[in-house]
């Protein structure tokens, strides 16, 4: 989840993301591997960090919007 946004998630690549989180936390549940949950962990951060990133970046783009 390195990459950089040049713009906004749009709607289904958020539900990928979710789809994706859910089997981050799936898998930590069953997990009885201390690496696998940790890595399941990063990969479920990074994820919902990027969704973050994604809507700060909308609620920026759009007051920039406003301003022009």
């Amino acid at each position: 989840m390195a990459k950089l946004l040049n713009r906004p998630y749009a709607n289904e690549e958020k539900r990928q993301i979710l789809d994706m989180l859910r089997g981050n936390i799936n898998r930590i549940s069953v997990s009885t591997d201390v690496e696998e949950i940790v890595c399941q962990l990063n990969f479920a951060v990074d994820r919902l960090s990027a969704v973050a990133y994604s809507r700060i970046k909308e609620i920026r783009d759009g007051d920039q919007r406003w301003r022009d």
